[in-house]
């Protein structure tokens, strides 16, 4: 039951950060269930490999971004 909440909240966070630009990452941290933006830090990265801001610029840079 855990691993699948941590996979709903990484996956929910993945998309927060491309769709929220506006956001910073204590937001979406907080949006997604986390109230220490340093533990969703750390616990991202160790589900993506990335930082949230690592994935934000990524995607930003590859022209990921969504348009709508």
């Amino acid at each position: 039951m855990l691993d699948y909440l941590l996979k709903v909240r990484m996956e929910k966070a993945q998309e927060l950060l491309v769709a929220e630009m506006d956001r910073d990452i204590a937001q979406i941290a907080e949006m997604v269930g986390y109230g220490n933006s340093a533990y969703f830090t750390t616990a991202f990265k160790k589900y993506t490999g990335f930082t949230p801001s690592r994935y934000r610029e990524w995607h930003v840079r590859e022209g990921l971004q969504r348009r709508d």
